[in-house]
């Protein structure tokens, strides 16, 4: 396997902006390493650009500390998956994996020896007599991928992959691509939209909007700690709250929202807002860090009156949605929860878990 570097790697086609303006990215050997972002964030062209299927503009691109960016897309040593499977339809599912590796002047014997191995890591050993029109498309999704796996490439890329399955079979798929990427020890850059693919499956996120790199990080890390509110808002489902207002400091420290309507003292543990008395800044909440009751684990909660919009049942949790200082908010809340669309509540926000950030910059303040 190998490592992959982009250096100030940007995209410029002709008479448009840049798609992708000077990325930095280190996937390490066998990282899994998502890019996820809005459409036209830039996250396929750079995928497309490792693969040697779009010319670089600018910058440098290394696999395995080969400089590559003028090396041919087949020449690079690399597989990619598509989103809508390019497989053969006239081909049986074997000779779709196995056509690669005629290509190559591979032996008969060789590549029964790697598809079957392939089919067997996919749980597709039965289906290698049947033609893509035979299968469903979770079936030629793993075709797909293990058309990939016989090549033993270097580096492994997926473009949106699941974008075309259900959603109960694209858990599945995402759980088996997490798993395949564990057995194979394999390098894995993976393109998505979802921003629950890329958590559930990056070892590291990069996190892309109008062709610039937001955050690179570990899940968990990017979660807890965005760097500023785009990231913030754009992880988590559902998306974090924000309310606007401002740091005021008259007396005691404390956030004022816009309106007026909203004001809580944030104590010590917020000192450091200080230098932002009088300056507008976002007030940001995720909906799991909103009870419906008084938190009885030592965490400080702020309570607040609201008036319930929309209920939504959701098994075992519940969505409220309702209005904060005239912001559209959303909390998730027990199962148990009493109350009525258009019912007065009260409900509690964890003050160790809000998030600021700066209105003019976007950037988090920490």
């Amino acid at each position: 396997m190998a490592e992959v570097k982009l250096v100030g790697i940007s995209k410029i086609y002709q008479g448009t902006e840049k798609a992708v303006n000077s990325v930095d990215i280190n996937v390490r050997d066998k990282e899994f390493v998502v890019l996820v972002g809005p459409s036209g964030c830039g996250k396929s062209t750079t995928l497309r650009m490792i693969a040697g299927l779009e010319e670089v503009t600018e910058g440098e691109l290394y696999i395995d500390d080969k400089r590559v960016n003028d090396v041919a897309p087949k020449n690079r040593d690399i597989a990619m998956v598509f989103q809508n499977y390019a497989l053969y339809p006239h081909m049986t599912v074997y000779d779709n994996m196995a056509f690669g590796l005629k290509l190559r002047k591979y032996s008969k014997d060789e590549i029964k020896k790697r598809v079957d191995h392939a089919a067997a890591i996919l749980g597709i050993e039965e289906l290698l007599n049947r033609k893509p029109k035979e299968l469903s498309g979770g079936q030629r999704q793993r075709v797909a991928v293990g058309r990939a796996i016989v090549r033993k490439p270097k580096v492994f890329l997926f473009d949106e992959p699941l974008s075309n399955l259900d959603a109960k079979l694209r858990v599945q798929m995402r759980t088996e691509i997490s798993k395949l990427h564990q057995t194979l020890g394999a390098t894995m850059i993976y393109v998505t939209h979802d921003q629950t693919e890329a958590m559930t499956m990056g070892d590291r996120i990069v996190i892309m909007k109008d062709g610039f790199i937001q955050q690179i990080d570990s899940p968990l890390n990017i979660y807890n700690n965005p760097v500023n509110k785009f990231v913030a808002g754009f992880i988590g489902s559902p998306a974090m709250n924000f309310v606007e207002g401002e740091i005021d400091n008259n007396g005691s420290l404390s956030f004022v929202s816009q309106n007026g309507d909203f004001k809580i003292d944030l104590g010590e543990r917020y000192g450091h807002l200080k230098e932002f008395t009088g300056k507008k800044v976002s007030l940001g909440i995720r909906p799991e860090n909103i009870n419906d009751s008084a938190f009885n684990d030592g965490t400080i909660g702020i309570e607040v009156n609201v008036k319930l919009e929309v209920i939504e049942p959701m098994g075992n949790e519940m969505f409220i949605y309702f209005k904060l200082a005239g912001e559209q908010c959303i909390g998730r809340v027990s199962p148990d929860f009493k109350g009525n669309s258009g019912e007065e509540v009260k409900i509690f926000l964890d003050l160790k878990r809000i998030h600021f950030f700066d209105q003019t910059s976007g950037e988090a303040i920490q």
